[in-house]
């Protein structure tokens, strides 16, 4: 620790046990931990496979791991049963408070462990618009939303300030886990210490504010807007809180509802911190409610389309009739229409596939999703499945045209037989090397 800024900072935050705690964190292993996907799984599928230990304070779904080695690569992980996350971070969420059927933005998406905590509190019902700005981190958002095969949420690459004025007063809840100079990365990426100083500090501060004026309009009357960070100065967290209660009087702070970590230095004593002595890397959470009405728009949708191709991909290979709806060459399912946004959208819904020429060529995503194939594969032999995560093909006969693949029941990708053998169909960019 050889930023004399941060720790001058940290030593004027903290009495002098805290800030001796603070300091010997640094020297702790870091914390791992897995937060189980209540959709697919519960503790008893993960822990039947998986060593884990004790539960954490932040989140019912959370548990502490040993190690996190080969887990990512871990068949359950790549089918969305669990997500692999640092612990404080999983306490956001549940300042939101969300119930079924609420409309959730979650505006600073990226890498999406918190969009998926969302997905699975709703529990297949209301609606997720999850954005993220960088194009890179957007779509290693895409991968690991994916994963969870839920249809019931729409993915954006784009600035708040276009995003925005398209959503007026349309969420029940919104997430703003703002970019920050991520102080509680630190103890894991080490190198990043030297670039924290006051000008990095206030850069971020300024931009933190910025995107809350945009999080502001898309909130209805009555909704909850939480403001977090992975930081630990005041002027990203209690100031920023300040200064935007002092432009929006309409937005009252409240209570996060949380016990985990301890308060944050607001003058109420409503925000909520954790240093990385408490359990977790660190975190600030911050909750809102707007007590005005805004202006509100209507959002509109696309209508559903037919096409005699994929009429007859989904007759030959789903046990159910779906609606879909064609975007130039792709194809998406859906359970409800899709809105029809005016934005840089990667996602919406489930991704069957794309047309290509005179055919349909079919995509992971609809494979790990919940819908019912006519043609499965399904082992407890892990090799035979570890052996497919890697591109080989499964030696079975008797399936002809596309399979899904399935792990315990657990659906993981799909391939294609040709009466001998099944043909890989898993993403080249997924594979085990």
């Amino acid at each position: 620790m050889n930023n004399s800024y941060f720790l001058k900072e940290m030593k004027e935050m903290l009495n002098e046990l805290e800030f001796e705690k603070f300091v010997n964190s640094f020297s702790d292993p870091l914390y791992k931990a897995l937060r189980i996907n209540r959709l697919k799984a519960d503790y008893q599928t993960i822990s039947d496979e998986i060593e884990i230990k004790e539960k954490t304070a932040f989140d019912e779904d959370t548990y502490y791991l040993q190690s996190e080695d080969r887990l990512g690569k871990h068949p359950y992980h790549l089918a969305g049963l669990f997500y692999l996350q640092e612990p404080s971070a999983t306490m956001v969420v549940n300042a939101l408070d969300i119930k079924e059927g609420d409309w959730v933005l979650d505006l600073c998406a990226a890498p999406g462990g918190k969009s998926t905590q969302i997905l699975s509190r709703l529990n297949k019902t209301g609606f997720l618009l999850s954005n993220e700005y960088d194009k890179k981190r957007a779509n290693i958002l895409l991968t690991n939303i994916e994963r969870f095969g839920c249809e019931n949420y729409l993915l954006t690459n784009n600035d708040v300030e276009d995003l925005c004025p398209k959503l007026l007063s349309v969420f029940d809840k919104v997430l703003i886990d703002a970019p920050c100079t991520g102080a509680g990365m630190f103890k894991k990426y080490p190198d990043k210490m030297a670039e924290y100083n006051f000008n990095a500090v206030i850069a971020n501060q300024r931009r933190q504010l910025y995107i809350l004026d945009y999080g502001y309009l898309t909130l209805k009357e009555n909704g909850i807007l939480v403001y977090s960070t992975c930081t630990f100065n005041k002027h990203e967290n209690e100031e920023v809180v300040r200064l935007f209660l002092k432009k929006y009087p309409d937005m009252k702070l409240v209570s996060t509802n949380l016990s985990c970590g301890q308060t944050g230095f607001d003058e109420k004593g409503l925000t909520r911190r954790v240093f990385p002595y408490q359990g977790g890397e660190g975190h600030f959470v911050s909750k809102f409610i707007k007590t005005s009405s805004t202006d509100c728009i209507k959002l509109k949708t696309l209508s559903f389309s037919q096409n005699k191709l994929v009429d007859k991909f989904i007759e030959d290979n789903l046990k159910e009739k779906v609606n879909y709806t064609i975007i130039n060459t792709r194809i998406y399912v859906s359970r409800k229409e899709l809105l029809n946004l005016k934005a840089n959208v990667l996602r919406s819904g489930v991704l069957l596939g794309k047309i290509v020429k005179n055919r349909v060529e079919p995509a992971h995503h609809l494979f790990i999703s919940d819908y019912q194939f006519k043609r499965v594969y399904d082992t407890t032999d892990s090799k035979i499945i570890n052996d497919f995560l890697t591109g080989l093909s499964i030696m079975e006969k008797g399936y002809k045209g596309y399979v899904q693949i399935c792990y315990k029941g657990i659906p993981v990708g799909f391939g294609k037989g040709d009466g001998q053998q099944i043909k890989n169909k898993f993403p080249k960019g997924l594979r085990f090397v």
